[in-house]
């Protein structure tokens, strides 16, 4: 492998690191080591990857003597594993079972690219081996490792901003030395190399922020004297932390002050609601067919901003036109492929069905999930009183359908969300048929 493939596949170790660690941290696991493989097979079936990342995980919840059984132990595993492809896309996760699950996006494209093939990968006996790390071609980088490439990173990023070459760490450093931004009040600060969608960043979808130099974009409270019109005004700042103009953020008509938009407000798209935005600018030369991009700001909890990425339906009214999921600031952690993907033009060219399907779910529940309002039907979250609609037009619920087979809601919800690219009819019909077989079982044991 090439210095220039391994200097490739370590940055792309550095980014799954910094996209997992924060999730894994709240469910007190951690990131072991991450190995690169040129090409690896899932045993058991027709399936294999060229390019994959497989992340080595600790769970922190297993005290240090369980995980020493679990390596003595056939049934358990002593860590956990995901596996990537080059794109950085979950491609499936192995339980402390040895159990693979295949993650549904990867094979809903897995199965649009491969048609007929894809009936005979077998993916349901597929077993995870972990491979050699002495095989041709494959690199992993331990914990330590990682960490020490993730700080050096943090460090070549302040002394850029700073001129600086010797700092070690951000408190080293005096006070003229700081960006001139850091000593304004009443702000919020975006990376421009933050990953708005899964394929674009800030700088990709503002060319001129590469062109006039700037590093950073900065959210401020307009200043009428220097031509800000709007509550908001977004700034560049550049390395040495000097504050520019970005011309190619526009600010809609008046202050667009109590806008209403659908927003994503949550990292993973586990919520959706109806919001109030207390402004708006348009990123000029991203219209196209008929649609707007804008970045929204508005006032969060304790007086904080938050900003969004807007996508705008043209067709749609101005009270229906708008769909936001949250972008990387100082203060919200980063989103999740998923929000990424869904929000991604190059990926989801048309939002029109979604924010038809938003607004009956929110104006029901008040708020959904992205994956109610996507344009796959097999990955709904159902609740207990959502209305399904069968085939031949009738209108039941899961909360219905338990009370027909004398059973929990609880446990016919939990059923019927686990199962995965069936219409609502086979998942009930299965569901039923199961209870049934079950009670069957149950009476010929006694």
């Amino acid at each position: 492998m090439s210095s220039k493939n391994k200097k490739e596949v370590i940055e792309n170790m550095v980014s799954i690191s910094a996209n997992i660690k924060e999730r894994l941290a709240q469910d007190r696991k951690k990131i072991e080591d991450i190995s690169y493989y040129k090409d690896i097979k899932f045993k058991g079936t027709n399936f294999g990857i060229e390019g994959a990342y497989v992340v080595k995980i600790k769970d922190d919840n297993v005290p240090e003597k369980e995980v020493n059984f679990r390596k003595e132990d056939n049934l358990k595993q002593a860590f956990i594993y995901e596996i990537y492809d080059e794109n950085n896309n979950l491609i499936a996760s192995v339980n402390e079972h040895g159990e693979v699950i295949f993650d549904q996006i990867y094979m809903e494209s897995l199965k649009e690219k491969n048609g007929p093939y894809f009936n005979q990968l077998d993916l349901e006996d597929a077993e995870f081996e972990l491979l050699e790390e002495e095989q041709k071609d494959a690199i992993t980088i331990k914990k330590d490792e990682l960490e020490k490439i993730e700080n050096d990173k943090k460090l070549e990023k302040i002394s850029r901003l700073t001129g600086e070459k010797d700092i070690k760490s951000y408190s080293e450093m005096k006070t003229e030395q700081k960006p001139l931004f850091d000593k304004l009040t009443n702000k919020q600060e975006l990376d421009a190399d933050v990953r708005v969608t899964q394929t674009e960043t800030l700088a990709d979808m503002i060319p001129e922020i590469k062109e006039k130099g700037y590093v950073k974009i900065g959210v401020v409270y307009s200043n009428p004297e220097k031509g800000q019109n709007g509550r908001f005004s977004f700034v560049g700042i550049t390395r040495d932390g000097e504050i520019g103009t970005i011309d190619s953020l526009e600010n809609t008509e008046g202050t667009t002050t109590g806008q209403t938009i659908t927003s994503i407000n949550s990292r993973d798209g586990s919520k959706v609601e109806e919001e109030q935005v207390a402004g708006m600018v348009r990123i000029n030369g991203r219209k196209r067919a008929g649609q707007e991009e804008m970045l929204s700001v508005k006032v969060g909890q304790y007086g904080i901003l938050e900003v969004d990425y807007v996508r705008a339906e043209l067709s749609e009214g101005k009270e229906t036109r708008y769909l936001s999921g949250q972008v990387e600031t100082q203060s919200l952690k980063p989103t999740t492929r998923d929000v990424r993907e869904f929000m991604d033009r190059n990926r989801n060219t048309n939002m029109e069905d979604e924010l038809k399907r938003a607004r009956p779910e929110i104006n029901r529940d008040g708020e959904t999930r992205i994956e109610n309002i996507d344009d796959t039907a097999s990955n709904d979250i159902v609740g207990p009183d959502d209305i399904l609609v069968l085939e031949n037009g009738t209108e039941t619920s899961i909360r219905k359908e338990a009370a027909k087979a004398k059973v929990s809601v609880e446990d016919f919800v939990r059923r019927y969300n686990e199962r995965w690219g069936n219409t609502p009819d086979e998942k009930i019909n299965d569901i039923q048929a199961e209870y049934a077989e079950e009670y069957d079982l149950s009476r010929r044991n006694r």
